[in-house]
């Protein structure tokens, strides 16, 4: 048999003859939308625009600055205010406090010169009945005390930095007077104290034997001498700051002290020459006049 020859012919495959769709994104993987630029409205394409915006910062900023400053000075103007007031009242309380100082020094005083007198009388006739004695003992001197809060507080805040120089100095001068004249004062109570511990075991001072009564002496004279103290300080306090009331009279303190009398300095005259030659010789000079010096 002969071979026939056979022609097969090749078909192309399907997806030759059929095209394909490409899947779509799912919607939930959508391309993000392009962001939207706009170009420069004005770019700097001169010197003159270059300095122009550099001027504009420069105003802004010295605006910026401006205002902050302005709200510090107003801040700190009200402070002061604040701190002025507060040191004016508190000023106007020690006003007060110095005029009742001075009305219970001079009580105080009375009392310990009588109470000083009483023992003198007592050490001289010994075993004298208290209702024979020159006086009664008086123990009831008080104290006031001066206030430095509102100055206080403006040197632990820093505010006392906003006064000038002259009211720093001033004020700082005048509390330190105030203390100087609590201290003395808490000092002088102590001493009245122990003057009067006597009457823990017996109020009568007739009932002392001659060594108490000698310890009674001193301690008196030990609590006059704080309240001589007291009331130099008070002097000074007025000389520091005139604006305080009346105070104290130096003939006031010289009576404390018992200076010497006219005639007795002129006694002492030549003892008096010889010692101002050594003073002399030690470099001192005499502040008082040429008219008061004898």
């Amino acid at each position: 048999m002969g071979h026939r020859n056979r022609k097969v012919a090749l078909l192309d495959s399907p997806s030759d003859n059929i095209q394909m769709a490409e899947p779509s994104p799912p919607p939930s993987q959508k391309e993000p939308p392009l962001l939207d630029v706009h170009p420069i409205h004005a770019p700097v394409r001169a010197w003159r625009d270059f300095f122009v915006h550099i001027a504009t910062i420069v105003v802004g900023l010295c605006i910026a600055v401006g205002i902050q400053q302005t709200v510090e000075i107003v801040h700190n103007h009200y402070q002061l205010a604040e701190l002025r007031r507060a040191l004016r009242l508190e000023r106007q309380h020690n006003y007060e406090t110095h005029a009742a100082n001075t009305v219970a020094w001079r009580w105080g005083t009375a009392e310990l010169e009588n109470n000083l007198l009483v023992f003198q009388y007592l050490q001289q006739h010994p075993g004298t009945p208290q209702e024979k004695l020159p006086g009664v003992l008086l123990w009831l001197t008080s104290n006031y005390e001066f206030l430095s809060a509102a100055w206080d507080a403006a040197h632990q805040s820093g505010l006392v930095t906003l006064l000038p120089r002259e009211e720093i100095e001033a004020n700082s001068s005048l509390y330190s007077i105030l203390k100087k004249i609590n201290d003395v004062q808490f000092e002088s109570a102590r001493a009245l104290e122990e003057a009067e511990l006597y009457d823990l075991s017996d109020a009568d001072p007739s009932h002392l034997n001659p060594a108490q009564i000698d310890t009674e002496i001193q301690l008196t004279e030990a609590a006059l001498n704080a309240a001589f103290l007291r009331g130099a300080l008070l002097r000074n306090l007025q000389g520091a700051a005139p604006d305080f009331p009346a105070t104290l009279r130096s003939e006031e303190l010289k009576e404390i002290r018992h200076a010497p009398r006219q005639a007795t300095s002129e006694l002492l005259g030549a003892a008096r020459a010889l010692t101002m030659e050594r003073l002399k010789a030690a470099g001192y000079v005499s502040s008082k006049p040429a008219s008061e010096k004898n």
